[in-house]
């Protein structure tokens, strides 16, 4: 069932623009619960580590709450599709996006793994209207989202959206020619198995020749610049403050979000934690999933990764960004 809408699809302009939780807020109330369930304020916690729940992502984005706490960046349209842009600067993915198949031709088919609220599926869906574009994320009200943002922009016929664990894709082999994982959503699994696993899923889904993006954190950046105290303004009524420390390890980065209204008080103390990987690291797991890192080991092909500071160059709170200050496009084949 989609997500009520108070209007009919606004015009796009480029970037391109789709309606936002703030938009409906005053005509829904199905988007935010007029009483919220009691929050529990943890105070202080000397073992963050501890706190964090196995599958910690199912409740920190199972709500609109996300889009509000992060919204200076995985709301911002003008990011979203700069994001794009630096996608496109990558020959062989602009060539993938430019295909246009002929008459006897399947349609190019693109996956957006962990695809969130569709933002970048929606923006290619506007700048390439012959591709098939597939999303799939864990989070049902993510999923919800964007397929009603899919439904006000009229784009519901050449947009997919799935629901499921990521390391299960519902595509058969062999399907699509480019899979991206955008926004810093890997390294969510505590494990490097796990992980890995995550990419043996890219590698059965992703056709012989084909190319997958991982925007992942740059972690050798971060052990060595994480911010271990932050606090922001999300708007005028609500604040968010933040705690982050290395686990035990140094493998990954633990993070604590305290989310406080003026007028509730605290309604969110949530944990969460993210494996900070290098570019060798990333190499490694890469060819264990049977994938190869794109261009490496080929004189004059281009460039494997890109720098991606967006959030850091271009967030209108300009505040704490986090594990999106610095990230890195690492660009991965199958063979």
């Amino acid at each position: 069932m989609p997500l009520p809408l108070n209007n009919q699809a606004q015009t796009f302009v480029s970037p391109v623009t789709f309606l936002t939780d703030k938009d409906v807020l005053a005509s829904s109330a199905n988007l935010v619960p007029e009483t919220l369930p009691q929050a529990v304020c943890h105070g202080r916690v000397q073992n963050p580590e501890v706190m964090v729940q196995k599958a910690w992502w199912k409740s920190v984005f199972g709500d609109n709450l996300y889009l509000q706490t992060d919204g200076d960046v995985v709301e911002d349209p003008a990011i979203t599709l700069e994001e794009v842009r630096l996608l496109e600067n990558y020959q062989v993915i602009h060539s993938t996006l430019k295909t246009i198949p002929g008459n006897d031709s399947e349609k190019t088919r693109i996956l957006d793994l962990c695809c969130g609220q569709g933002r970048h599926i929606l923006q290619l869906a506007k700048l390439y209207p012959h591709l098939e574009l597939h999303g799939h994320d864990q989070s049902e009200y993510l999923i919800r989202l964007a397929q009603s943002r899919a439904e006000a922009a009229e784009v519901t016929e050449r947009t997919h959206f799935t629901i499921g664990d990521c390391r299960s894709i519902p595509h058969p082999d062999n399907t699509f020619s480019l899979v991206l994982v955008m926004g810093n959503s890997f390294g969510y699994f505590a494990t490097d198995n796990a992980n890995t696993d995550l990419l043996k899923e890219i590698c059965r889904i992703l056709k012989p020749g084909g190319i997958a993006v991982l925007d992942l954190a740059d972690g050798a950046y971060l052990r060595e610049n994480f911010s271990p105290r932050g606090w922001e303004w999300i708007d005028d009524t609500m604040i968010v403050c933040r705690e982050r420390q290395l686990s035990k390890d140094k493998r990954r980065l633990v993070s604590r979000e305290v989310v406080i209204s003026t007028g509730k008080g605290v309604i969110r103390d949530q944990f969460y934690q993210e494996c900070l990987y290098d570019l060798n690291e990333i190499d490694q797991l890469v060819r264990e999933a049977g994938l190869v890192t794109h261009g490496k080991g080929k004189e004059g092909d281009e460039a494997k990764v890109s720098e991606n500071t967006l959030g850091k160059d271009m967030s209108k709170r300009g505040e704490d960004l986090g594990m999106m200050e610095q990230r890195n496009f690492v660009l991965i084949t199958k063979q």
